[in-house]
């Protein structure tokens, strides 16, 4: 099963708006990385329009199985059918979000915390960042993996047990002997 981050974010509700989509594989491998810069929206059409974009990413590459991950808790009560969809302008994407879904075997909606939804976050804020016209963020490269630690190699001493008193005194054992054979 795949997993979907996704975000959407508007500046001044409604103001320059867009959405962010991280997109994994069952190991959390990325997938993908969706940024799509919606011009001037509000903050739920941005939250539907990111999930509407990992739902058809899911579609469209074949997967049929998908959970996604947002941390809007309207978007995801009206799509389990807790909350009514009222306005106007959301029914639309609403209807398109179900059609999609229905598309797939299975599709689980979890509501999570901002700070767990911090990709998908920051892919929304570039695509805002694109509709003001600001330069993209340069991207930071990660850290390079620490080095291996280096094990020297250390001496153990393992005690040798006692030897049981009826054994008596034991023979002192031989020296091995190797024999090579000199053609």
């Amino acid at each position: 099963m795949i997993t979907a981050y996704t975000d959407g974010g508007a500046r001044g509700n409604p103001g320059p708006a867009g959405y962010g989509v991280h997109i994994l594989d069952a190991d959390g491998n990325t997938l993908a990385e969706l940024v799509g810069p919606l011009g001037h929206a509000t903050n739920n059409v941005a939250e539907y329009s990111g999930l509407i974009a990992a739902l058809q990413w899911a579609c469209d590459h074949g997967h049929t199985r998908m959970r996604v991950r947002m941390d809007s808790e309207l978007v995801i009560k009206q799509m389990r059918g807790e909350y009514k969809v009222k306005h106007a302008g959301l029914q639309a994407l609403h209807a398109d979000a179900t059609r999609l879904v229905a598309r797939l075997d299975r599709v689980t909606l979890e509501h999570v915390r901002r700070e767990q939804n911090k990709v998908a976050d920051g892919l929304s804020n570039q695509a805002m960042d694109m509709v003001e016209g600001k330069p993209p963020a340069p991207v930071k490269a990660p850290p390079p993996p620490p080095e291996p630690a280096v094990l020297a190699p250390r001496a153990i001493a393992i005690p040798r047990p006692p030897r049981p008193a009826h054994a008596g005194k034991a023979a002192p054992a031989a020296a091995p002997r190797f024999d090579f054979d000199l053609d």
